[in-house]
């Protein structure tokens, strides 16, 4: 019925509309972005691909020599192309440009994998639910960095191979000036070659059990064309090395403490983050799927989907590579088992049904985009004060602050961008050096000693070791990280004499060392320590109401009110932190001598 074709154009229309608006609505905020464009802007202006880490005052000191260095080639080297493009991008166009490119691909990846599902047939009313469980997945990665062309070309790379297969067409060797473009643009390639190589076995074992129908030309054209697309992901900087640096178990501890390459159910269980209902469906969807369908599956799906998720499980940068390609397998094999359940029902019936459905989804699709959509001016701009350390950035250039810098981490890229070439970063998210990375994160958990349990009377902490050895004369750092932590060292450098806070807000804190050679900032911008931690407390409290799971916020306020001596709030939060996550290391312990420093403390005031 016209009626009917036209309510689910229209759904999906809507639908569509709603998924670009949230894509477009969120507000640049990656901090890796920042030295990808720097890194565009270096080649650019230099001609070069840098061997060496010119952003940096510590990387190339010879005694931080890497222990490494092909993972550090691979990093320097190894996106390119998308450094370029980003940067040029971001130049002409400011964040409007990197935000409609970054809307754009996610919605392009969207829309491959409706057209895909229409093309197998699969009904509407079961393509939009596959597909929104995609969106919502999609959702989580929305960060402005050339990864988002491995989670295009992934998908894109099976549709050219399932239309081969299907119509014997010529277009598969577009597969050639894919994998060439994308091993230039992002290490995620490897995903491109797996995928082929996957097809290329599980076609092999059809041919030779008889059970393809490819004509002999047709065995030529697709294996040459596979094979030539392998050989062609090869022409890059850095050769194969993506696949020895994700594949070697070398590497694996440079993984430690970073949230993409976590279990996502170990995030969920800790309650770091909050639940990925899109991939948790599709990931419990595919084991039915697969008992139910097996048997007539096709094996080069069931390879590349057990593959897929078993890496998803493990790490959760993978769950987007998982659910694009599982939303078109999964829907391709649930269409039959819902077109078997319809035939048992009574015509007259399964239109009526089929009419409601498409009333439903339109329904649907309406609710969902007044849902989302804010009656607003999208401002496409960055995420300044809550990501982007602009206002301390500024603070930095307009006092011309000497001397060198320890910055945090997440920080590193956005002073690169802003300050290179007149102030080099201490490190930054690329982590390319082990040695700093250790010594980096000694310094923010202000570590006394690695070889002692308690510091030798007499003797300079780690830490501050640390700090003399790199000469540093200002500090600037997060309030509090992706965890919810703070940084210990915000709390040992406010209650240290040898340093003074002289700028702070929400996202933001930079100390200076209290020397002659700064009295003047000193004077003019001091701040009483304070200020510090009534920030950190004020951050940490509207983000542990807002996420009402995440138990860290509570812990870091502990932490911030037993260091001010406010033993009855550290108490409180604590126990509220407890209450969140029972099984939070170290918690039932710090309670314990809290309540105990506590009962010692009112005693006292009562003699």
């Amino acid at each position: 019925m016209f009626w009917k074709k036209t309510f689910i154009v229209l759904a999906f229309l809507i639908l569509f509309c709603g998924f670009f608006y949230v894509f477009l609505k969120k507000p640049l905020f990656d901090c890796d972005f920042w030295w990808h464009i720097s890194t565009g802007r270096y080649i650019v202006e230099t001609g070069e691909i840098s061997d060496k880490d010119p952003f940096s005052y510590t990387t190339n000191l010879e005694e931080n020599k890497n222990l490494l260095p092909e993972r550090e080639n691979f990093i320097l080297k190894q996106y390119w192309l998308s450094q370029v493009l980003f940067y040029l991008i971001y130049d002409y166009t400011g964040s409007k440009g990197i935000i409609i490119l970054r809307s754009l691909i996610l919605i392009i990846v969207l829309l491959l994998v409706l057209l895909r599902l229409k093309k197998w047939n699969v009904s509407f009313f079961i393509s939009f639910i596959y597909v929104f469980f995609l969106y919502l997945d999609a959702t989580r990665f929305i960060g402005e960095r050339p990864v988002l062309f491995t989670i295009l070309f992934t998908p894109l790379t099976f549709i050219l191979l399932e239309e081969f297969k299907e119509r014997r067409k010529k277009t598969i060797f577009l597969l050639l000036p894919l994998m060439l473009l994308w091993s230039n643009l992002h290490g995620g390639f490897i995903i491109g070659n797996i995928i082929i190589a996957v097809y290329m076995i599980a076609e092999g074992l059809r041919i030779i059990s008889k059970k393809a129908s490819y004509l002999r030309n047709e065995i030529v054209t697709f294996f040459t064309a596979s094979v030539l697309a392998l050989l062609s992901s090869y022409i890059n900087p850095t050769g194969w090395d993506a696949f020895s640096i994700a594949l070697s178990p070398s590497y694996k501890f440079l993984e430690a403490g970073i949230q993409e390459y976590r279990s996502p159910f170990a995030l969920y269980i800790n309650r770091l983050s909050p639940i990925d209902y899109g991939y948790v469906t599709l990931a419990s969807i595919f084991p039915v799927i697969l008992i139910l369908r097996n048997k007539k599956m096709n094996l080069a799906h069931i390879i590349l989907l057990s593959g897929l998720f078993i890496m998803a499980a493990m790490t959760g940068r993978y769950t987007i590579y998982f659910t694009s390609i599982a939303t078109m397998v999964l829907g391709k094999e649930t269409e039959p088992i819902f077109r078997d359940l319809f035939k048992r029902i009574p015509d007259r019936l399964s239109k009526k049904l089929l009419s409601v459905f498409s009333i439903v989804v339109l329904l649907s699709s309406v609710l969902f985009f007044i849902g989302v959509f804010r009656f607003q001016w999208l401002r496409l701009d960055i995420a300044r004060g809550s990501y982007v350390p602009e206002a301390a950035v500024n603070f930095i250039e307009k006092n011309r602050l000497p001397g060198k810098i320890l910055n945090s981490s997440a920080y590193g890229g956005y002073l690169t961008w802003r300050l290179y070439p007149w102030k080099k970063i201490f490190i930054d998210t690329r982590w390319l050096n082990y040695t700093l990375q250790s010594e980096y994160a000694w310094i923010m958990s202000a570590v006394q000693s690695i070889n002692n349990r308690e510091l030798p009377e007499g003797k300079k902490p780690l830490w501050k070791r640390l700090i003399d050895h790199y000469n540093i004369n200002f500090v600037l750092f997060d309030t509090i990280d992706v965890y919810g932590n703070a940084p210990k060292l915000i709390l040992s450098l406010a209650e240290d004499e040898e340093w003074v806070p002289i700028y702070c807000e929400p996202i933001a804190v930079i100390f200076i060392r209290n020397t002659h050679e700064n009295h003047d900032i000193i004077e003019k911008f001091r701040l009483p320590k304070e200020v510090v931690y009534n920030t950190v407390i004020s951050i940490a409290s509207q983000m542990a109401i807002l996420d009402r799971q995440n138990p860290k916020y509570l812990v870091t306020l502990g932490r911030t009110f037993y260091e001010m001596g406010r033993l009855k709030d550290a108490l409180t939060a604590y126990q509220y932190a407890l209450k969140r996550f029972p099984k939070e290391p170290g918690l039932k312990e710090r309670i314990a001598k809290i309540e105990s420093e506590y009962k010692e403390g009112s005693k006292d005031e009562k003699h």
